[in-house]
């Protein structure tokens, strides 16, 4: 299936037989600061940025079924004051609009734009996972990875009426999923 206009749908939490394609997003000139895993991937591989969505592209390209979730902000709250907020309680100290958040956002927009073009507008699933107050340090592949096994079985957040989509190329607003190690 092909749609220009909006080639993502927001992923809630059906359908469940997904192939998933992990994407633990970085945004950097040159260090490898992307994780990605995927259904049955032999182990997790990190990118730099650009060779992240190339590389997502490829691993998409076959699945049926793919899911694409992305450890990256994919939907915004803006207060009746039009001030930015945050989406729901999971975000307290770690808001979408200032920090490591903003940096996510501004990553997966040029993210979702550019695999876009290389997927030729094919239509597919898309989530966020919120993987953040870590404990201790670890690889963007590790966390791709973490992310991918514990996929189906991660709650899905409540947001707050109001959150929107990042992207003009989303169709509503993916579900959140909460992970911490």
């Amino acid at each position: 299936m092909k749609n220009e206009s909006c080639p993502f749908r927001a992923f809630s939490d059906t359908p469940n037989d997904c192939q998933l394609a992990v994407v633990d997003i970085g945004y950097a000139a040159q260090k490898k600061t992307c994780g990605l895993f995927w259904t049955g991937a032999p182990q997790p591989v990190e990118l730099a940025f650009g060779d992240a969505v190339r590389r997502t592209a490829e691993v998409i390209k076959p699945l049926s079924k793919p899911l694409l979730v992305l450890e990256a902000v994919l939907s915004t709250y803006h207060a009746p004051s039009g001030n930015p907020d945050i989406r729901g309680e999971f975000e307290q100290g770690r808001g979408w609009y200032y920090g490591a958040g903003v940096l996510t956002f501004a990553a997966a927009l040029r993210f979702l734009q550019v695999l876009n073009d290389l997927l030729q507008g094919r239509t597919l699933w898309v989530a966020e996972a919120f993987l953040s107050n870590k404990d201790t340090a670890t690889g963007h592949g590790e966390d791709a990875l973490l992310i991918h096994n514990r996929f189906w079985n991660a709650p899905t957040v409540e947001l707050r009426p109001g959150v929107e989509s990042a992207s003009p190329l989303v169709q509503g607003v993916p579900s959140v999923r909460v992970f911490a190690l």
